[in-house]
């Protein structure tokens, strides 16, 4: 069975460069074997950055449906989609480097989960809409965008800790 969902690209992590724009991408769940291609990088770049694995999936498979060459609208790049200006600040040199890529992005969603004193939910925001929309209105922002992909995040993170494999 097939399953489409429609996810947001990544906005920017800076905000300056956030955005309230409705963009929404069509993709289908990846299947089985989309999932399991990564998971020696995704457990290894979790493992560096104090991750679950699963939650570094739940983003992949919001993102970018695990594709490595995915690339938003917006001009987010790679599974985890991080823009080509937040690139630096995460230690990402080649954004469509599998390892590269995740070491630098988990990294980064690392950082939001310890800013946010673990509150997921607000790393997650940030990680969509950026940390100053999270800062600005002291908790998720009022996009639709950002709500939904935390919701989308946090469900897929929910469904994959109930179903490992």
């Amino acid at each position: 069975m097939k399953l489409t969902i429609y996810i947001l690209p990544l906005l920017a992590s800076l905000p300056a460069l956030a955005s309230t724009q409705k963009v929404a991408t069509r993709v289908s769940l990846g299947r089985p074997a989309h999932r399991s291609l990564y998971r020696q990088e995704i457990s290894e770049a979790a493992r560096r950055a104090s991750l679950d694995p699963k939650l570094v999936e739940a983003v992949i498979a919001v993102e970018s449906n695990y594709s490595r060459k995915a690339v938003s609208p917006k001009g987010a790049q790679g599974l985890m989609q991080v823009i080509p200006s937040t690139q630096a600040e995460c230690g990402i040199a080649e954004p469509y480097h599998t390892v590269n890529h995740l070491m630098g992005a988990t990294e980064c969603l690392r950082k939001l989960i310890n800013r946010f004193r673990g509150n997921l939910k607000l790393a997650l925001a940030a990680y969509n809409a950026g940390t100053g929309a999270v800062t600005k209105y002291n908790g998720i922002p009022p996009y639709r965008e950002t709500r939904e992909y935390v919701k989308k995040v946090l469900g897929t993170y929910h469904r994959l800790r109930r179903n490992p494999g």
